[in-house]
């Protein structure tokens, strides 16, 4: 190999390395209370390396943002966007963000990440925006397939996905109420897979 291309690759090995220790440390400690110098102290590495591959410490933090992004928008969009059967599809919905996303991200980041970084939080939002759409769109399709009750009307159905869960899934309300990203998933999958009233039990009795 090429000395060039040998040290392109020790280049690319450590800014790999510093995405993914500083992934680690944002998800323990959110982004606010996170100095360059302790990313650096943490990885053994001089600050004169950090600025080799990041600006600054923002610039990581998109960085990090971006590749997850990168990562799952297109399989949660391609998900929802599927011809398999409406319950299978939910059930992936809500795997794929428990597993891929929530699992990898805190609320106390995401907390930080909206008020540091609006820019970001705002393609953030875009992105989820994208995901309720397809999501209310699912509903209808679920109930012209017979999938989905259809004594529910699709767009009142659609418009509560696409304004609640924004409102409940807020960090600000998420860090209040003590709850986590998980819970909100497995709540909302439970809702739109189950219903509210337990098996054989009717409103009123």
């Amino acid at each position: 190999m090429p000395e060039k291309a040998k040290k392109e690759s020790r280049s690319e090995k450590t800014r790999k390395r510093i995405l993914a220790s500083a992934d680690q440390v944002f998800y323990r400690r959110g982004l606010r209370k996170v100095t360059v110098e302790d990313l650096c102290a943490g990885m053994a590495i001089s600050k004169r390396t950090f600025y080799k591959h990041f600006p600054d410490r923002d610039a990581l933090v998109e960085a990090i943002v971006a590749n997850r992004m990168a990562e799952v928008g297109p399989l949660l969009i391609e998900n929802l966007n599927s011809k398999r059967p409406v319950p299978e599809i939910l059930n992936r919905h809500f795997d794929l963000l428990v597993n891929k996303v929530f699992s990898r991200i805190s609320v106390q980041m995401l907390a930080d990440l909206q008020v540091m970084l609006p820019e970001v939080w705002e393609r953030i939002e875009t992105v989820r925006g994208l995901a309720l759409q397809s999501l209310a769109e699912l509903i209808r399709k679920g109930q012209k397939r017979g999938a989905i009750r259809s004594d529910l009307d699709p767009e009142v159905l659609g418009k509560i996905i696409q304004e609640v869960v924004p409102a409940v899934a807020n960090p600000a309300f998420l860090l209040a109420q003590g709850l986590s990203l998980e819970q909100i998933a497995m709540t909302m999958k439970r809702i739109l897979l189950y219903g509210l009233l337990k098996p054989g039990k009717e409103a009123g009795r």
